[in-house]
């Protein structure tokens, strides 16, 4: 009989997290949580801060066999010309979305039991617009980084917009989803590496985003 897979989540007390919670737990996997809050998990970890406490997250999962990491820590708080975010929001959107992701797996990556490192990404990365380019630079950076970093196996995975809390002020484009179907998809994509995309419907429009003239981009 094979053991069950563990996966640990980092940033556990977001929506998308505590959905794939629901669905891994449902389909025998093992999940171990890690966040700021305390969660009622039947394996949690609370912290203060995941930079400054690296040596107890490496603790946790010293006793954790073979896991799999997924990084679900996010912050938005940009959405010209409504919303234009504070110099405190401009740097919490630097460190949650790319610090905290970047130097953990840096430094998580000595560890040699961990499977995989999982990085939830956005087309945004693909090419920052006015709209919410800080969110979207803090994502190219941290894609950008993981080439540099000696991470055995890891797998990136592109989202257009998951309707959440952070998001709810945004318009909903085509192809946008609900948190529910984005945990399902990254349960279903475990065992894919490198940069992937969410769905064929998220590459083609980061293609779009990609070749065509910025006016085409905002008009559509």
């Amino acid at each position: 009989m094979h053991s069950k897979q563990n996966i640990v989540t980092i940033g556990s007390s977001s929506e998308i997290s505590q959905c794939f919670y629901k669905q891994a737990t449902s389909k025998d996997f093992l999940v171990h949580t890690i966040s700021r809050v305390d969660l009622k998990t039947s394996n949690h970890l609370r912290i203060n801060d995941y930079i400054n406490e690296v040596e107890k997250i490496k603790l946790f999962l010293s006793n954790i066999e073979n896991p799999i990491i997924i990084f679900f820590n996010g912050f938005l708080a940009e959405n010209r010309d409504f919303a234009e975010p504070t110099v405190e929001e401009i740097s919490k959107t630097d460190y949650v979305n790319y610090q905290i992701p970047y130097f953990l797996s840096k430094s998580l990556s000595e560890n040699k039991d961990i499977k995989k490192f999982i990085f939830i990404s956005s087309i945004a990365s693909v090419r920052p617009r006015y709209k919410n380019y800080i969110y979207g630079l803090s994502k190219y950076k941290l894609e950008k980084s993981l080439r540099f970093l000696n991470l055995s196996k890891y797998l990136v995975l592109r989202f257009g917009k998951v309707e959440t809390k952070m998001s709810s002020s945004h318009e909903s484009p085509p192809f946008t989803i609900s948190a529910n179907k984005a945990a399902n998809i990254i349960l279903k994509k475990l065992d894919f590496e490198g940069l992937k995309y969410a769905s064929f419907s998220i590459f083609i429009s980061s293609l779009f985003v990609l070749i065509f003239p910025k006016r085409i981009i905002d008009k559509f």
